[in-house]
């Protein structure tokens, strides 16, 4: 799934249709063109959008690349699969060559040559591009749990399949990073339906929290629907909300008002309380210091410890199963704002 970009310009054509190298500087200064590589141009300003940054660069350098072509991975294939991204990895091309080519990494270029079976390769815009799968693994690998989670939820949440997460893990039982792959494919959940959900449960999860069940059903005692929240923690009676900088624009209906749905907001949380229920947000703002997102989880829990309370028989109905998005339906949420080296 790839996005429209901007066309990117060669300054070599551009010199053959009489624009020489002062004009395109000048242009460069005033803002006409924004450099893409070295030797490629695009109109406008720089893009700042990771995901469009990244296909734009995938359609600079491409075209310059000598010898075989290759197999685009790691942040390029998140971006081709329309899976979610951050900024680590963006501002290359991931390329995986076959085996007994040179690798190397540039500034703008990352080229692998490690084993790669057919069957962990798709074609996107006539490019190749390694699977969902294989991509989820690739970056659990390369940038650790957290991104991993937040790219094989998402990949789960699609329709993949479990099963094939951890035979990708078995085939690169000896490559760098395979263990962090492993314990990614173990924790992965098609369950969470954003990314930011999606980071926030791996950084409680690196903080040693006990696991969540997601996207628990809330009833009262004549069995009615009274929520569905992000997070559960059955035995403690707390339930957890991850709200993500779009939730409420997501939230509206038409002619719906944000604060509208905020008030419809706080009722729900009261109505959640009623059934003896505790309940604990999350931000984006807990994205970048997790301890102290863990440190208020932990005690909320001890405070309801589970010798201390018991939850009603009606009240849990238990996690739904995944409703299966469209490819490409992944919502950013705050996956760009994971901060380097949190994972």
């Amino acid at each position: 799934m790839t996005e429209q970009t901007r066309r990117v310009l060669k300054v070599s054509d551009l010199a053959l249709q009489g624009i020489g190298p002062s004009e395109i500087a000048r242009l460069r200064r005033d803002g006409t063109f924004s450099s893409v590589r070295r030797g490629v141009v695009v109109e406008g300003a720089p893009e700042r959008d990771a995901r469009r940054r990244q296909l734009e660069l995938i359609a600079a350098t491409m075209p310059v690349l000598s010898g075989a072509q290759g197999v685009l991975t790691h942040t390029s294939a998140t971006a081709l699969l329309g899976l979610p991204m951050t900024v680590m990895g963006s501002d290359r091309v991931w390329l995986n060559r076959p085996a007994g080519s040179s690798s190397h990494r540039r500034r703008q270029l990352v080229v692998r040559d490690g084993p790669m079976e057919w069957d962990e390769v798709t074609e996107v815009d006539g490019l190749l591009v390694t699977g969902p799968e294989r991509t989820a693994v690739d970056m659990a690998r390369e940038f650790g749990f957290v991104t991993g989670v937040m790219v094989a939820d998402a990949v789960l949440r699609r329709s993949g399949e479990p099963e094939r997460l951890q035979e990708l893990v078995r085939r690169g039982a000896r490559r760098r990073g395979n263990a962090t792959a492993r314990a990614v494919a173990a924790f992965a959940d098609g369950l969470s339906e954003s990314p930011g959900e999606s980071l926030m449960r791996a950084q409680l999860q690196m903080q040693g929290c006990p696991e969540p069940e997601l996207q628990v059903e809330i009833l009262d005692s004549r069995g009615f629907l009274v929520a569905r929240c992000d997070y559960g923690w059955r035995r403690y009676g707390v339930v957890g909300e991850y709200d993500g900088v779009e939730k409420y624009g997501r939230l509206l209906r038409p002619g719906q008002t944000v604060s509208a749905v905020v008030d419809a907001e706080k009722d729900r949380e009261a109505n959640i309380r009623d059934q003896g229920l505790e309940i604990i947000r999350f931000c984006r703002a807990d994205l970048r210091n997790p301890r102290a997102a863990a440190a208020r989880l932990n005690r909320l829990l001890a405070s309801r410890a589970p010798s201390a309370m018991t939850v009603a028989s009606g009240t849990w109905a238990g996690p739904r199963r995944a409703v299966r998005a469209p490819l490409g339906a992944v919502w950013d949420d705050d996956a760009p704002l994971l901060p380097p080296g949190a994972n």
